[in-house]
This record gives C-alpha cells, sequence and structure tokens, in this order.
C-alpha cells in the first residue's frame, strides 16, 4: 500500500503558514514589486510599467516551493501633459507550486488608485488604492492515498480524495494609500494596505466559512551622495495570520555612467528567519535583482540546509516624465 503521510503534514503545513497570499506573496524583493503589497502603487509617474519575480523556496530540504509573480501598471486621465491627479490601474497575477505541482494556488487582482501632486513640480503626492482578488487552488488528489481507500490491499474508496480535493474559490477585497516624496536627490515613500480575505479555513478537508485581514506597510528611502553614488533603506512589516513579519536592509548604488545607472549591493533581515544578501542593476529602463536567503531558523538548526533564491525583472514602458532622482523604487 503505497502511502504518503509527509505530503499530506507538508501540504497542511502550507495551508496553514501561506493562506493569505491572494495578493501578497511571501518574497524577499518586496521592494520591487510594490504593487502587490499596495494597490495605491499603481500607475506611478503615468509610465506603462512591468513588474515580476521568480522565487524557489526550501529547496534542499525536499520539494520546493516555487512562486511567480507578474504584473503591469498604468496611468492614464492625465491633464495638460502632466500626471498631476492621475489615475492609475494595474493588473497583477501570482502562481504558487507545492511538491512538484501537488497543490498549485493562483491569483488575479486588479488595483485602482488615484495619484494627487501637491505641487507643479511634481515633488511630493498622495495616493489612495483599492484593489479585488480572485485566488483558485487545485490539489492533485491522484497522487496522494489513504488507509481508508484500501481493502486487501486493493484501492475501493475514494472518499477521501473527493475531500481533499474540494476547495472553493477565494476573493479579496483591499485598501491602500501612499504618500511620496521626490527631489532631485532623494526620494522618500511610505504607504501601509488592508486586506479582507474572504476564505475557509486553514485546511483543504474542511470547509467553513471564515474572513481574515492582513496588514501590511512598507517605508522606501533613496539619497544621492556627493559622489553620485546613493544609499538606499527599505523596511516592510506584515501581520498574517496573527503572525508578525519584519523585514528591513540597505543598499548602496554605485553609478556605472552619466545615465543615471546603477548597480546595487546590500544586505536584508527578516526577523528570526534570515539574513538576505542583495545585489541589483539599473540599467536604462530595466532593474534587476537577485537574492539569497541565508536562514538562521529551526530548519538550518536540524542540519538542513534550504536554499531559497529570488529572481526579479521590472521594466519602464514609457517615457519618464519626471527629472527627479531615477531610484530603484520608482
Amino acid at each position: 500500500m503505497k502511502k504518503k503521510y509527509i505530503y499530506i503534514l507538508f501540504i497542511f503545513f502550507n495551508s496553514y503558514s501561506k493562506v493569505g497570499h491572494t495578493q501578497t506573496p511571501y518574497n524577499s524583493q518586496g521592494f520591487m514589486s510594490t504593487q502587490f503589497f499596495n494597490p495605491a502603487a499603481v500607475g506611478f509617474g503615468m509610465n506603462n510599467r512591468f513588474q515580476s519575480f521568480f522565487r524557489t523556496q526550501y529547496a534542499g530540504v525536499g520539494d520546493p516551493f516555487y512562486t511567480t509573480g507578474a504584473a503591469v501598471d498604468f496611468g492614464f486621465f492625465k491633464i495638460d501633459g502632466s500626471p498631476n491627479n492621475s489615475f492609475g490601474y494595474g493588473i497583477q497575477a501570482v502562481s504558487e507550486k507545492v511538491l512538484n505541482g501537488i497543490l498549485q494556488t493562483n491569483s488575479i487582482s486588479n488595483s485602482l488608485a488615484y495619484r494627487i501632486y501637491f505641487n507643479k513640480k511634481e515633488t511630493s503626492y498622495f495616493a489612495l488604492g483599492i484593489g479585488y482578488s480572485i485566488l483558485t487552488r487545485t490539489l492533485d488528489a491522484s497522487l496522494l492515498s489513504f488507509g481508508d481507500q484500501y481493502y486487501s490491499g486493493r484501492l475501493f474508496n475514494p472518499s477521501s480524495l473527493e475531500a481533499i480535493s474540494k476547495y472553493p474559490t477565494k476573493y479579496t477585497t483591499n485598501a491602500g494609500f501612499m504618500y511620496g516624496y521626490q527631489s532631485e536627490k532623494s526620494f522618500f515613500q511610505i504607504g501601509a494596505s488592508e486586506f479582507l480575505v474572504n476564505r475557509t479555513t486553514n485546511t483543504i478537508i474542511t470547509n467553513e466559512p471564515n474572513q481574515i485581514y492582513q496588514f501590511s506597510a512598507l517605508l522606501n528611502v533613496e539619497y544621492q551622495l556627493e559622489d553620485e553614488k546613493t544609499i538606499l533603506f527599505h523596511a516592510d512589516y506584515q501581520n498574517r495570520l496573527e503572525k508578525e513579519y519584519f523585514y528591513a536592509g540597505a543598499a548602496m548604488g554605485v553609478p556605472l555612467n552619466k545615465e543615471m545607472n546603477r548597480a546595487y549591493f546590500g544586505c536584508f533581515y527578516r526577523n528570526k528567519d534570515a539574513v538576505i544578501p542583495y545585489v541589483g542593476l539599473m540599467y536604462n529602463r530595466y532593474k534587476i535583482g537577485l537574492t539569497y536567503d541565508i536562514y538562521s531558523n529551526s530548519l538550518t538548526s536540524s542540519n538542513l540546509r534550504p536554499q531559497t533564491i529570488e529572481f526579479s525583472l521590472s521594466t519602464s514602458l514609457g517615457r519618464r516624465y519626471s527629472e527627479n532622482l531615477k531610484s530603484l523604487f520608482d
């Protein structure tokens, strides 16, 4: 009789720890994809923008988690050729695969933002955003087996497979705000968002209605030094399933030429979990980043060597309106 109890335990753990990912993926480069975390971030600067990331998590301790995200956003309703008091719209998609695709979660989100600039130079603004998400989760139960399905060594009762395969569609509504200040040598951004997830309880087997709130906040700062190098700081806070996550760190931007292209080197820390070295590149319209999580949690204490790598890519698809500091965050 072929049984995979360890898979069931893994799936249950994953369902408990990762529910609520309808729009906010658990990643190491949230500063490169702010629209996944806050709907007020879409349509910044009237540019058409594409953001994406790929993350492989916990390789080396079993089948890894794979998370892929892609988003596009743009600004519209500009007045007299200026992005003052403009709207922004964005679409975000996230896919997560666990245990070689046995459990897969997919979500698609829509975000709408309204941005108000406080002066003609567009150095400061305030934005409000709302969003809506749809999440589906599928389980390939044909790869699982249970004791109550067997009689004299033969599979005869599919009841367990039918129960575990059922998982309803979930819906999320969210709202957020963002304030920013940008000048020729500095970039400052702060924001927060709240998600309401209409979902079932933290297991695939049960189907009891429930709701959960999820809160996130972020801070982005980049400042240009006298030698045209920049130093940036990022921090974000998330509260999910009554668990708190805090992530913060800094990086140095080294100029590559007079076109404000830069290479970035830095390090970040996620509380009680990992130290995360970071390297990045901003070249013309493209921004790429790479991180590697060095864990300091209970996984490493059991002589396991989990490996988590994340790659991000974003690009601006339109011309840049502002002559302010070209920041990794904008």
